[in-house]
């Protein structure tokens, strides 16, 4: 097994950054549990809880998931509930977000990755992101996901900053256009009705799929030590994201966010 202690072994930078995003998350958890509020672990978070038994050992943060009711009730309670280091961040509460992306901010930190915008005097703390999921319509995996990574990709460009690039500037000229257009096609697909949440699938904010068998009931899961939840079958939801999920990838796919972080 190889040795990873030289990404997040004990008093390194980056572990110190992992175990203030756990701190974050367990005051998440406390609140959702206290509030019966259901989450998961999921995507590279849900990976690294199976094959690490924690964080990614060069991972610098976390996701998790809620059903849109969970979500909303949640957004309402948290401003309320949080710890005084925390602060939940939203673009309903913060109008100089504007990605849509639900954040339980650090106060006692300051992380900074590529997209982050300094014109705009948003809090900039360590962080766990929080997506809310919601019924798929009534079509085939194979259009939704195409679909769906199109509609998020064109959106979302306008949203965080970029670099200057030709890519980038081609990207400016033609996403506009083909974000209607993939908003159209959205909302012809919505026409149809949707089946009871239980039954039909799902999909988050980024367009990642979930069968429902895979997700409820929810348990709870091993984390550095912890309890967090966890979807009743990590392994299906994980082979549907990564594939061969427990192959660790070539040292060139090992990346990070952080651009600057200072923790105090």
């Amino acid at each position: 097994m190889e040795d990873f202690s030289c990404y997040n072994g004990e008093g390194t930078l980056l572990r110190k950054m992992q175990m203030r995003i756990l701190d974050i998350m367990l005051e998440i958890d406390r609140i959702c549990r206290k509030h019966d509020i259901k989450y998961w672990l999921d995507g590279g978070t849900l990976l690294g809880a199976v094959r690490h038994g924690g964080f990614i050992p060069w991972d610098d943060d976390l996701d998790i998931c809620m059903m849109q009711e969970d979500y909303e009730k949640f957004v309402e309670i948290a401003p309320k509930e949080l710890s005084e280091q925390f602060l939940l961040q939203t673009p309903e509460l913060d109008p100089s977000v504007k990605v849509e992306i639900c954040k339980v901010r650090d106060k006692n930190s300051f992380y900074v990755t590529k997209h982050d915008d300094f014109t705009k005097n948003y809090a900039k703390g360590l962080y766990v992101d929080i997506f809310n999921v919601n019924p798929c319509p009534k079509v085939s995996r194979k259009v939704l996901k195409p679909l769906m990574k199109w509609l998020n990709k064109t959106h979302f460009f306008f949203k965080v900053k970029q670099d200057v690039t030709l890519k980038n500037f081609l990207a400016t000229v033609t996403f506009p256009i083909l974000n209607v257009v993939m908003q159209a096609v959205w909302a012809i697909i919505c026409i149809k009705p949707k089946t009871k949440v239980g039954k039909n699938k799902f999909y988050n904010t980024y367009g990642t799929y979930y069968e429902p068998d895979d997700i409820f009931p929810i348990k709870d899961i091993d984390f550095e030590g912890k309890k967090l939840m966890a979807p009743s079958n990590p392994d299906g939801l994980l082979k549907s994201i990564f594939g061969d999920y427990m192959r660790i990838p070539p040292k060139d796919k090992r990346v990070t966010h952080i651009i600057h972080v200072e923790i105090h």
